[in-house]
């Protein structure tokens, strides 16, 4: 039974450093893209290692920055993934540019519609809008990565089909633990958004065991059995056959 890093800015590790934690704690990673650039080196990444999954994107803290030239870019080398991310909207650290963002978000959306790809979400204060955008495009799979809103929003999101990550800040954040305690065991994945200095905390992909530790001691529920669910949810999402 794998581990699973869902949400991690691989680019931003060397490859060496990313085989450790693959075989060191027999991990799965899914690299994300913030641009064009590093998507380009989390492909070549997925290219030299396994249990490595990439995706590419434009994150949304860059949207105010791309140009239309960089978009065409990423969208190009996209047929190249099953998964686009980080993508998505946030209103409360980048609203100033939050027009472009839409306009970039949509057209990820299209895209992930007409070729059925997986998206990998950032969503900051616009959770409910997002949600709405993905039933509306009929995203088939998603996930809110380091989700943190609304309680009420989980019903859907899980009636929907679609995932949330916990994050290794889940041990301080308390409205990120609020959410796990309130979250349905089938819609959780673990991820580190490594590498991310948090709160004096280095989140990386080493902090996995000890969040899926928290999650069973919240849940109530033995450690390997929440590694097993965490596991097929993964599996469940990504296709992921091994």
């Amino acid at each position: 039974m794998m581990l699973v890093d869902a949400h991690c800015h691989a680019d931003e590790y060397s490859i060496d450093r990313l085989k450790y934690f693959i075989e060191r704690y027999n991990m799965v990673i899914v690299g994300v893209g913030m641009d064009y650039a590093s998507s380009l080196k989390i492909l070549e990444y997925s290219k030299q290692l396994s249990n490595f999954i990439p995706c590419v994107g434009i994150h949304p803290w860059n949207a105010g920055k791309i140009s239309d030239d960089e978009l065409d870019n990423i969208i190009q080398i996209s047929t190249e993934v099953k998964c686009l991310g980080e993508i998505g909207l946030d209103t409360r650290f980048a609203g100033d540019t939050i027009d472009k963002q839409r306009v970039i978000f949509q057209r990820f959306l299209e895209i992930a519609s007409e070729r059925n790809l997986i998206l990998n979400i950032h969503s900051v204060d616009t959770w409910k809008e997002i949600l709405d955008l993905l039933i509306k495009y009929d995203i088939k799979g998603a996930v809110f990565h380091w989700y943190s809103g609304p309680q009420n929003l989980l019903r859907e999101i899980a009636s929907e089909g679609y995932f949330i990550t916990i994050n290794p800040a889940v041990k301080f954040q308390k409205k990120h633990r609020r959410v796990l305690e309130a979250a349905p065991l089938e819609i959780l994945l673990t991820e580190s958004d490594g590498p991310y200095l948090y709160r004096g905390v280095n989140l990386s992909p080493e902090l996995i065991p000890e969040t899926l530790r928290e999650i069973a001691a919240v849940k109530e529920i033995d450690v390997k059995e929440i590694v097993k669910i965490i596991y097929n949810n993964f599996r469940r999402l990504f296709h992921w056959t091994k």
